[in-house]
C-alpha cells in the first residue's frame, strides 16, 4: 500500500488515559515451617489456596499453619499473597538468621512474581531488633509497610523499644494478642505483626478507596490482649503516652479495638501512616499510568499531563484528596532539559483528613431562663 498517494488512515488518541489505585493490594507474610516444607518464596491467589498447597498443609512444625488458618478463619482474604518461608531450628540463632533471610528475599518478589507486596507481616520474630531492622530495610526497598511487635511490659518499655526505630514504613505495636487456637485446644498468643497485616488488607478490600482508610478504632476478632492498657474514654489514660510516641495499642471498648495508626518516622509529616500510604499508592499508580508516554512524542506528553490531572480529580471526587494542582516545573524543565527529553511535573495535593480528636464543649449559659417563666405562667 502506498503512503504517498491515495487515502491513508491513521488512528491516534490524545485523550487522557485512566489511572487508578487498585483495591486488590498484594501482601507478604514471613512464616516458619519444618524442613519438610521447602524454604523460599511461594505465590498464591489467596490464603485458602496457600492452605491447600500439599507441601504447606503437611507442615508439622513452625507457625505457618497457625497464622494461615487464623487469616482464613478471621478474614478470608482473597488477595495476592507471597509467602516467604523460613525453616525452624533447635538453635534459635540459626532460626533467626533464616527469618532474616526470608525477609530480605521479599525484595526480589517483584522480579520473580511480577507483583510488589505492599503489606508485610512477620510471625513471632518481629520483636527482635535485628529482625526489625531487616523489616525496615526490605519495606524501604519495596516502599511497603509493616508492623513490628514491641511486646512491651509497660509504657516505659514500649517507648524505649520504639525509640530504636525510625522509619515511615513501620508501625510499632505495643503488645501481641491472644485467641483460641483450635489446633491445640487452648488460648494461644498471636503476633500483632501478622494480625494487623491481615486487618490492613481486609480494610483495603472493603471499598475501592479502602487503602486510604485508617486501621485505628477497628474491632479485631480476637479473644484478648497479652498486656492490657487502661483506656478511659474522655479521660487521660495509659494509651496517651503511647499515642504521643506513635505506638499502636489495643483498647477494650465495645470489643477489642486498634488504637492509633502511625509510623515511627522522625519527620512528623510522615508519622501519619494513612498519609504515607495514600501518597505511596498514588505514586505507584502514576508510574504505571503514564509509563506508556516515555519515548513518545509531545502529544503523548500532553496526554500524560491530562491523565495526571484526571487521576487527581478522581481522587478528589472519591474523597481521598481535598484538592490538587498539577503543573510543569519550569525551573527544572530548562531548555537544556527539554533538549535532553526531560520533563518535570509537580503535583501539589492534600489528603482528606481522618479525625483523630473530636472535642465537644458544653457551655452552661443563662440564656434559656425565660423558659421557666413561660412554664410557670
Amino acid at each position: 500500500m502506498s503512503i504517498n498517494r491515495g487515502v491513508v488512515v491513521d488512528v491516534v488518541s490524545t485523550g487522557a488515559r485512566p489511572i487508578s489505585v487498585s483495591s486488590t493490594i498484594p501482601m507478604a507474610l514471613v512464616l516458619t515451617a519444618d524442613a519438610g516444607v521447602p524454604a523460599g518464596m511461594k505465590y498464591f491467589d489467596s490464603i485458602k489456596d496457600a492452605l491447600a498447597d500439599p507441601e504447606i498443609s503437611a507442615a508439622t512444625g513452625g507457625n505457618i499453619l497457625k497464622y494461615l488458618q487464623f487469616g482464613e478463619d478471621k478474614y478470608g482474604l482473597i488477595v495476592p499473597l507471597v509467602l516467604s518461608i523460613a525453616h525452624i531450628d533447635a538453635d534459635a540463632a540459626i532460626e533467626k538468621s533464616n527469618v532474616i533471610g526470608a525477609i530480605n528475599a521479599l525484595a526480589t518478589a517483584p522480579s520473580i512474581f511480577g507483583i510488589r507486596p505492599d503489606i508485610i507481616g512477620v510471625g513471632d520474630w518481629s520483636t527482635d531488633i535485628d529482625v526489625q531492622n531487616a523489616i525496615v530495610a526490605t519495606s524501604s526497598k519495596l516502599k511497603a509497610r509493616a508492623f513490628v511487635d514491641l511486646d512491651a511490659t509497660d509504657n516505659a518499655d514500649a517507648i524505649t523499644k520504639r525509640d530504636a526505630l525510625g522509619s515511615r514504613r513501620v508501625t510499632p505495636v505495643f503488645t501481641n494478642l491472644t485467641d483460641w487456637n483450635t489446633a491445640i485446644n487452648a488460648t494461644d498468643e498471636y503476633s500483632a505483626s501478622i494480625v494487623l497485616a491481615y486487618l490492613r488488607a481486609s480494610i483495603d478490600g472493603s471499598k475501592d478507596i479502602g487503602y486510604s482508610y485508617s486501621i485505628s478504632n477497628r474491632v479485631i476478632p480476637v479473644g484478648g490482649v497479652k498486656t492490657i492498657r487502661e483506656f478511659l474514654a474522655g479521660f487521660q489514660d495509659e494509651t496517651d503516652p503511647l499515642n504521643e510516641k506513635q505506638i499502636t495499642s489495643f483498647i477494650n471498648y465495645s470489643g477489642i479495638r486498634t488504637w492509633n495508626y502511625e509510623t515511627c518516622d522522625i519527620d512528623p509529616i510522615w508519622q501519619d501512616a494513612r498519609r504515607v500510604r495514600i501518597f505511596d499508592l498514588a505514586s505507584f499508580a502514576v508510574i504505571g499510568g503514564i509509563f506508556w508516554a516515555v519515548d513518545k512524542d509531545l502529544n503523548a506528553l500532553d496526554a500524560a499531563s491530562d491523565s495526571l490531572r484526571a487521576f487527581m480529580a478522581n481522587l478528589v471526587g472519591s474523597d481521598v484528596m481535598l484538592g490538587f494542582n498539577v503543573y510543569l516545573d519550569k525551573e527544572r524543565t530548562t531548555p537544556t532539559a527539554i533538549t535532553n527529553g526531560e520533563f518535570y511535573f509537580t503535583i501539589e495535593a492534600q489528603e482528606t483528613p481522618s479525625p483523630a480528636l473530636i472535642k465537644v464543649t458544653f457551655d452552661r449559659v443563662d440564656a434559656y431562663s425565660s423558659v421557666v417563666y413561660k412554664r410557670l405562667a
